[in-house]
């Protein structure tokens, strides 16, 4: 054999060795690419869902959304399901043909069965950032929940729209303090009565004074002072004054000449009014993620027959409602939706007049005949205010979404109602890390191959 036959050779060789070598020894450089991810869902007082919606599990980037699947929830036997009720086959996994670390987002939707666009989310429920699980637990909670748990709600019980300082409390409710203040205002500013009144005084040296020398543009304007949910009338003067600077000489004192302008005043009126406030710990504005706010009473002197039920939150076991939420199995009644706590909300329906708090609530007043009120009697009374936490897609209005985030016993004392300041305070029932009580929250846990 040639040289350069027995040095192919050798090459050969070499190159057949070094191939099974590398083939069985892999760099640990090399990264598999991940193509499928699986997520599991522990969920914490997460409410069933209602007949006719069900949620959904999504990622998102900047770019892109995807969508994991979408599921129904029985909160009694913390169960998984299908959109038909059957048990979920993978119970609380899910799984994305993709790098779920390629998003930045994780959430819960609420969705309705006849879905109008399925490409897109719901109202955002829960959510969080996606982070490797061992880095940073990854906990779906409620969209700015850290804002919603340091806000404060107040409730009164006043009536306004009937112009009547006492005879309607107990068939208001306004999410705000009230008070009955007084006041007083001139009726009017008379225009056929106005002069200039000069006087002199005498000033020392080195002073130098702003000298009114005349009035011009003299007009009359109406305009309109609020008080509370009042407002009055009244005539101002406005004017354009004309000045000149003045000043004593050097060593001498002067006589200044000190035109005032001087007008009639109108008489004056005292009078008392309702003003409504609220806290400056404002509520966080859902708007953007699909939600709203509603509140309501249920009271067992109202027949669920003519209105609707109330439904129980997930962080009450049936047997223990009553005693945290009194009267939860009488009537229902709803103030309506918002989405700011200082301004009015969607509307007022059982008002007699527009003479309202500029806050949400709702003067009962219009409601069929029969009902009393919730004015408490000899026996107490027994009912809770609450405020609800709706997504915007939500088909069901004769009953609340199970997110409940504040709320306060009807009051016993007829003083809490017919007082001169009236400030009822809310529990705050947003809490995500008491298992009994608060809002839901769903651990997340992450694997990827």
């Amino acid at each position: 054999m040639s040289n350069r036959m027995k040095r192919l050779v050798a090459i050969l060789a070499l190159v057949l060795t070094s191939v099974i070598y590398w083939g069985c020894t892999e760099a640990p450089d090399i990264v598999v690419p991940v193509a499928t991810s699986e997520v599991t869902l522990s969920p914490q007082l997460f409410p069933s869902n209602f007949v006719g919606m069900h949620y959904e599990l999504w990622v998102a980037n900047t770019a892109d959304t995807a969508s994991l699947g979408k599921f129904t929830y029985h909160n009694f036997y913390k169960r998984f399901q299908e959109l038909n009720g059957v048990a979920r086959a993978n119970g609380n996994r899910f799984f994305l043909d993709d790098n779920i670390y390629s998003y930045s987002k994780i959430f819960v939707s609420v969705e309705v069965d006849a879905d109008p666009a399925p490409l897109s989310p719901g109202p955002i429920m829960l959510i969080d950032d996606i982070t490797v699980p061992s880095d940073a637990s990854v906990d779906l909670v409620f969209p700015l929940h850290e804002l919603i748990w340091e806000a404060t709600t107040r409730f009164n019980m006043e009536t306004t729209s009937d112009s009547d300082a006492v005879a309607g409390d107990g068939y208001g409710l306004w999410f705000a303090s009230y008070q009955r203040l007084t006041d007083s205002i001139r009726d009017t500013f008379s225009l056929d009565s106005f002069w200039l009144d000069t006087t002199y005084e005498q000033f020392p040296r080195d002073t130098v004074l702003v000298n009114l020398i005349g009035i011009n543009n003299i007009i009359g304007k109406d305009t309109t002072r609020i008080f509370g949910v009042d407002s009055f009338s009244h005539h101002v003067i406005r004017y354009v004054r004309d000045v000149q600077l003045d000043s004593a000489d050097a060593g001498d004192s002067i006589m200044l000449t000190i035109p005032n302008f001087k007008y009639t005043k109108g008489s004056k009126i005292t009078f008392d009014y309702d003003e409504f406030t609220q806290d400056s710990f404002a509520l966080p504005d859902y708007t953007s993620y699909g939600w709203k706010y509603k509140g309501w009473v249920v009271s067992p002197y109202v027949n669920p027959a003519n209105v609707g039920y109330a439904t129980s939150p997930a962080w009450q076991a049936n047997s223990i409602n009553d005693s945290l939420m009194p009267g939860i199995r009488g009537g229902l009644l709803t103030t309506g939706t918002f989405s700011k706590i200082n301004a009015p909300d969607d509307g007022n329906p059982y008002a007699i007049s527009n003479r309202l708090p500029q806050f949400p609530g709702e003067d009962f007043l219009l409601f069929p005949s029969g009902w009393n009120g919730l004015v408490p009697n000899s026996f107490g009374n027994s009912g809770t205010v609450f405020i609800s936490l709706e997504p915007t897609n939500f088909i069901h209005d004769s009953t609340n979404f199970p997110l409940i985030a504040f709320t306060a016993e009807v009051p016993t004392d007829q003083l809490q109602i017919t007082g001169n300041e009236v400030i009822i305070n809310m529990w705050n029932r947003t809490q995500i890390n008491d298992p009994r009580i608060g809002f839901p929250r769903i651990r997340v846990d992450i694997n990827t191959f």
